[in-house]
């Protein structure tokens, strides 16, 4: 029976008692059992009481895991040199590397003259002397008797009278140590025009000149671009689509013309 039964019952029984006071008859006293009351509030927390005394200390529990590294701490002092161990074998040879060229070094000094060195020198100049004195009597005795052979400008244009066409042409010529005559200025091209009017009145001669690699760009045989021409009227006019080589006319005007025409053969020599 919770508290708010017990109060009630009592007040029942003092009421009656009150009421029926007087009664003859006792009355008797019958508890009645009533509802049971709400549950009440929760209690206050009550004020934080002092601190106790610490306990006993506890076993030593499992270590955690590690903590970070610290910093670096400073240099300590540089210990005793310990003893020197023994020498150990020799390695094996390496491979050879791969540098750079050094810088050149600082120029020597002047040596002595080398008396062989002086003798050979000597020697070869003497032989280059008798090489221009033979060269110069050869040129001579060439100019004198060959009626078909002029000097000019350093160049000795010679022809040996006989007609080619331009490959044969060249051809005689590089054999002789020469290349087919290809006048670069109005003196040699008027040298030209006098041999082939005075070597058995041939009517035109070879020049060593073509437009072989790119119609209408004429270069000599050495494949630089002439720099000197004497074209005759309406010339080159590449006829029919097969003038590749050049002719000088008797007049000493130039024509282009076929390379398998056969024509007189004039040799240069510098």
């Amino acid at each position: 029976m919770n508290y708010l039964t017990k109060c009630l019952c009592i007040l029942v029984v003092v009421a009656v008692f009150f009421t029926l006071g007087d009664s003859e008859t006792p009355t008797t006293c019958s508890i009645v059992q009533g509802l049971p009351g709400l549950n009440g509030r929760d209690g206050r927390d009550g004020a934080i009481g002092p601190k106790g005394d610490p306990g006993e200390r506890g076993d030593r529990g499992i270590p955690g895991p590690p903590g970070k590294v610290g910093p670096i701490g400073n240099p300590g002092v540089k210990g005793n040199t310990g003893v020197t161990g023994p020498t150990g074998n020799k390695g094996e040879t390496g491979q050879k590397g791969v540098g750079l060229p050094g810088q050149q070094g600082q120029k020597g000094e002047k040596g002595s003259p080398d008396v062989e060195s002086i003798k050979k020198t000597t020697a070869l100049e003497s032989q280059i002397a008798s090489l221009e004195r033979k060269w110069s009597w050869i040129k001579s005795v060439l100019l004198f008797h060959e009626v078909g052979a002029k000097e000019v400008g350093g160049k000795v244009f010679v022809t040996n009278g006989r007609k080619e066409n331009h490959n044969d042409a060249q051809n005689i010529c590089k054999e002789v140590g020469g290349s087919l005559a290809t006048p670069r200025n109005e003196e040699e091209n008027s040298v030209l025009h006098e041999i082939i009017n005075t070597k058995g009145g041939s009517s035109a001669a070879f020049l060593g000149i073509t437009d072989s690699q790119i119609e209408g760009t004429f270069r000599y045989s050495t494949g630089e671009k002439v720099i000197f021409t004497k074209w005759g009227g309406g010339q080159p006019d590449d006829y029919y689509n097969n003038e590749d080589c050049v002719q000088m006319w008797n007049t000493g005007y130039w024509n282009d013309i076929p390379c398998s025409e056969k024509h007189l053969v004039i040799c240069e020599f510098q």
